[in-house]
């Protein structure tokens, strides 16, 4: 790179001065136009892939409750452990069991 930014009292080949504000706001201004020349070329090159997030996995649960003499039984699915902990301690629940293929209910 060459040092064409602003550099001392004096800025690019100019003979006046310039205040230090002013400095600083050059600079900043000077290598973010660099940066994203480099980020342009960069990409003109590689293509960047974005980062796919892994699909979350559903948790199937048949539970069963008896309320009054009758049993009910219902596939429910869950996104957490958490939540379904809080499904299954709820009264009224006589059994649950997770089912594996979530195809057969």
């Amino acid at each position: 790179m060459k040092n064409i930014y602003n550099k001392g009292t004096f800025r690019a080949h100019e003979y006046g001065k310039i205040g230090p504000y002013l400095k600083r706001y050059g600079n900043k201004k000077w290598r973010r136009t660099v940066q994203t020349e480099i980020e342009d070329q960069l990409c003109e090159l590689i293509k960047f892939r974005k980062s796919r997030k892994r699909k979350q996995r559903m948790i199937w649960v048949k539970i069963t409750k008896e309320i009054n003499g009758t049993k009910r039984s219902h596939h429910k699915k869950f996104y957490t452990e958490k939540s379904l902990r809080s499904a299954v301690n709820s009264p009224h629940v006589v059994r649950y069991f997770y089912m594996t293929d979530k195809t057969t209910k």
